[in-house]
């Protein structure tokens, strides 16, 4: 909710995934918007927009938690709505069934009365974004309110990924590949997502950080207990002021920036009212990604050093399973078969960090030159 080019953030404590406890803790934070009535009107189709990066036990911190929906979803109800819950996982490439089942969605779907869309077989709309063309899946398209459930989480590529970031979900799974090939870097890969947010903004932002990821994330890091519910309308405003909580400065997260930039929220953190009994919280120890320091070498330097400085993906033959994930998800086919595993061929990688995002076992390592450590 903007007020005079401000938005809203409520920030509130939450230790556990008890359905009580979140329903309280929910609808509190949902108060200052004027609670869920105030975007779900009697009738409407709803759209509940998870992060299910891979077919992994909530407990892993990989996913956002099936009673954070659950909890959700009855609070739609209420407000006269008819919710489905919808994703395009990075692990669909094994079956989607394998991912609704691991993350518990199933379970919690059968339970709560869910309708679980695939938008691998749904149908895709393409949009003409000038100087890209961005495939769009239908339901979020012909959905009357979204609604997105992030999980917090570090990421090695986006350094954060958070509300902004989840809405990358609504694009069918090897479309994904694509966006990966054609904007490799960082910064290229920010740019996309934010002009993909503006074609399909969510009503509402509700982020699951009771149990979250640091480290190498999303799916890599290791879970750590945040305790926290967020909630905003402006999913900007929202990324901005959480990754201030976890330790880093809301313009080092590219695509809160960019956003910001082109007016699709608020990322300047003075004009942003954060409210709800964590409001001021900051986590001192949360662990960052660890090749943080090398976004911030700048570019002529990295270009003079590039021998010494580094980063290079390398998979573990102990870990590996041979399971293909890695090779058939490499946007560039930079992975290779080496026996009954797979290896990675450097000259040729791109570093979108596909592999090291979705491998199950968590084989795939980034590995940084010595000089590059120092600068982590």
């Amino acid at each position: 909710m903007e007020r005079a080019g401000r938005s809203i953030v409520s920030l509130n404590r939450c230790t556990t995934y008890g359905t009580e406890e979140l329903r309280r803790v929910i609808s509190k934070a949902l108060g200052p918007f004027g609670g869920m009535a105030a975007f779900v009107s009697a009738g409407d189709r709803v759209l509940l927009k998870p992060n299910l990066l891979s077919a992994k036990d909530p407990s892993r911190a990989i996913t956002t938690h099936p009673h954070i929906v659950e909890t959700v979803a009855a609070l739609v109800r209420e407000a006269g709505g008819d919710p489905f819950v919808g994703d395009s996982p990075g692990g669909a490439i094994r079956g989607i069934e394998r991912v609704w089942e691991n993350t518990l969605m199933s379970e919690m779907a059968e339970r709560a009365g869910l309708e679980l869309i695939n938008f691998e077989a749904s149908g895709s709309e393409e949009i003409d974004a000038g100087r890209l063309r961005l495939y769009i899946a239908k339901p979020v398209r012909e959905a009357d309110v979204v609604i997105n459930l992030p999980k917090l989480k570090t990421h090695s590529l986006t350094l954060m990924t958070g509300a902004v970031k989840n809405m990358f979900g609504v694009v069918p799974g090897f479309r994904k590949a694509e966006m990966h090939k054609i904007f490799p870097k960082p910064s290229e890969f920010a740019s996309m997502l934010v002009e993909l947010y503006s074609h399909v903004r969510p009503a509402l932002n509700i982020m699951d950080a009771i149990l979250s990821m640091e480290g190498n994330g999303p799916s890599s890091g290791e879970p750590k207990e945040t305790g926290l519910i967020v909630v905003s309308d402006d999913a900007v405003a929202l990324d901005a002021v959480i990754s201030e909580v976890i330790g880093f400065r809301p313009d080092r997260i590219d695509t809160t920036r960019l956003a910001g930039e082109r007016g699709l929220g608020v990322s300047a953190l003075e004009m942003i009212d954060v409210n709800g009994d964590a409001a001021g919280t900051a986590i001192e120890d949360f662990d960052l990604p660890s090749n943080l320091g090398m976004r911030l070498i700048p570019g002529p330097l990295v270009r003079m050093l590039a021998p010494l400085v580094w980063l290079r993906l390398v998979i573990d033959e102990d870990k590996c399973t041979g399971c293909e994930m890695c090779y058939r998800s490499c946007p560039v086919k930079t992975i290779v078969p080496a026996g009954d595993k797979f290896r990675v061929v450097h000259d040729e990688c791109v570093q979108c960090m596909c592999c090291h995002e979705l491998c199950p076992e968590n084989a795939v390592e980034i590995k940084l030159s010595w000089l590059a450590r120092k600068w982590a």
